[in-house]
């Protein structure tokens, strides 16, 4: 189906755009959020668009191969999980060469759209910041600090029906 296309972004005034897009979004979000809530939110680091050499968009055209894909006949929305797909694939091969990946989720599609000259038909899919990492994280963050635990896999997984 191939629906997705990538931007690469390395230019900083471009970046510094996307950060401040980001900041709108975070303070938006932040606000959503009870006073403690709000303050521990606001501690947490959920991006690093200006310090990672490497931003890439990944987005999805949704009309790229017609209104009848193979595919997409029973579940039009599989282009969309398609291009979901392409951003986890790039992910695990980042991880596989030692890169560190995160997806900058708080942010209005609307404003990368702009700031990158997006057609309106495209749907923005993924920020993702690409760059060779410290650490990498035994737990994730938010279980790490208490602010989602982890769901026990038992719960998850369902043997034959829900």
């Amino acid at each position: 189906m191939q629906p997705w296309d990538f931007i690469i972004v390395q230019d900083s005034t471009i970046r510094r755009q996307i950060k401040d897009a980001f900041d709108t979004a975070h303070q938006e979000a932040a606000n959503m959020f009870t006073k403690e809530r709000r303050t521990q939110y606001k501690n947490f680091k959920l991006e690093g668009i200006m310090e990672a050499p490497l931003g890439i968009v990944i987005t999805c055209d949704r009309q790229r191969t017609g209104s009848v894909v193979i595919g997409r006949t029973a579940n039009p929305e599989m282009d969309l999980y398609s291009a979901v797909c392409a951003a986890q694939n790039l992910w695990l091969s980042a991880r596989a060469e030692n890169l560190g990946v995160g997806w900058v989720s708080i942010i209005h599609h609307q404003s990368l759209k702009e700031i990158l000259g997006i057609p309106e038909q495209i749907v923005p899919i993924a920020y993702l910041c690409v760059g060779y990492v410290s650490h990498f994280h035994e737990k994730p963050e938010l279980e790490k600090s208490g602010w989602l635990p982890r769901i026990p896999i038992d719960r998850l997984i369902h043997k034959n029906q829900w």
